[in-house]
């Protein structure tokens, strides 16, 4: 009986680390996700999931806690039954050894003895009553222990693999969680540097057209030099001489003509120049954005995500 006498299932030390190794995961990423900056700095779907999973592993860890008591306490059990069987067994054999021994004397027998004090009904002796139950209780003791070992086993066997499953899938609500938004993070940066790109190139066009303003204006200097240059000349004239001609009013006309088109030409170079500033602010803040978003996808495609691809949950 004392070798039927046995262990309820022990907690598997896998499922124990399992536990503790997806708490310290989820804890170490919401500290992760908290050096997100800017608008990706949100409370969102993984953020809850998390949240979600500490709290479901916190009460698998008091669960596993719980049933460990429980085991260890069944144990102590077993050893108490276990050594009352021990003792009761090494005493009938001690008993049986001394019957087998006084079963072999006879009258012939060697270094036989007159022992008057033999007589004497002194000790603990017991009647065959209670050496029957003593006997059947440290039997009956030990059947309920082993049968309490067994149901405890079962019941350990059922919670080992409710948890697992548990385990297994919040984890996996968590991991669909992060790829959505690691694929939301990608999609925003590709549209961010789609955008980018954009921009550049419409201020690679807009420097290209300041400079040509910048050189239209430049070409029509010398002409209003000259035209200027024959106005001031013909202010010499002489007497009479001095006459508003067709010449004089053509050279007036022409002055006047070439200073309107520089002033068109400074206005639409100051209006370049403006949209310039807008799209190098534009720039800088795309630039800016999209560091954002890097930021976030290192810290859950880099370092969250993989940290969690280490846990591994088996099946029980």
């Amino acid at each position: 009986m004392a070798r039927l006498l046995q262990d309820p299932s022990k907690l598997h030390p896998s499922e124990w680390y399992t536990a503790n190794k997806m708490q310290c995961a989820s804890t170490e990423s919401q500290k992760s996700r908290q050096r997100r900056v800017g608008i990706d700095l949100v409370h969102d779907e993984v953020e809850q999931q998390l949240l979600k999973e500490v709290e479901v592993l916190q009460g698998i860890i008091a669960l596993l806690e719980r049933t460990l008591e429980q085991t260890n306490e069944q144990i102590r059990r077993n050893r108490s039954a276990k050594y009352d069987l021990d003792m009761d067994l090494k005493d009938k054999f001690t008993a049986l050894t001394i019957d087998d021994y006084c079963a072999s004397l006879t009258n012939d027998t060697p270094h036989i003895i007159y022992a008057d004090n033999a007589m004497k009904l002194e000790g603990n002796f017991v009647s065959p009553e209670d050496w029957i139950d003593f006997t059947n209780i440290n039997v009956e003791k030990a059947d309920k222990q082993r049968n309490n070992s067994l149901a405890l086993k079962a019941l350990i066997d059922g919670i080992l693999s409710q948890i697992a499953n548990d385990m297994r899938k919040h984890c996996e609500m968590v991991n669909n969680a992060f790829r959505n938004r690691v694929k939301e993070v990608k999609d925003a940066k590709h549209k961010l540097e789609t955008l980018l790109a954009m921009v550049m190139d419409e201020t690679a066009s807009q420097e290209k057209n300041i400079a040509a303003l910048k050189k239209a204006i430049t070409d029509k200097e010398a002409p209003v030099k000259v035209a200027q240059t024959r106005l001031e000349a013909r202010n010499h004239r002489p007497n009479v001489e001095l006459c508003y001609d067709t010449v004089h009013s053509s050279l007036m006309g022409e002055v006047q003509e070439i200073t309107k088109n520089i002033q068109r030409l400074k206005d639409a170079l100051a209006q370049a120049q403006t949209e310039l500033k807008g799209l190098s602010r534009r720039q800088l803040s795309l630039e800016e954005e999209i560091k954002v978003k890097e930021n976030t996808l290192y810290i859950d495609e880099v370092l969250c995500m993989q940290m969690r691809e280490s846990v591994c949950i088996n099946n029980y």
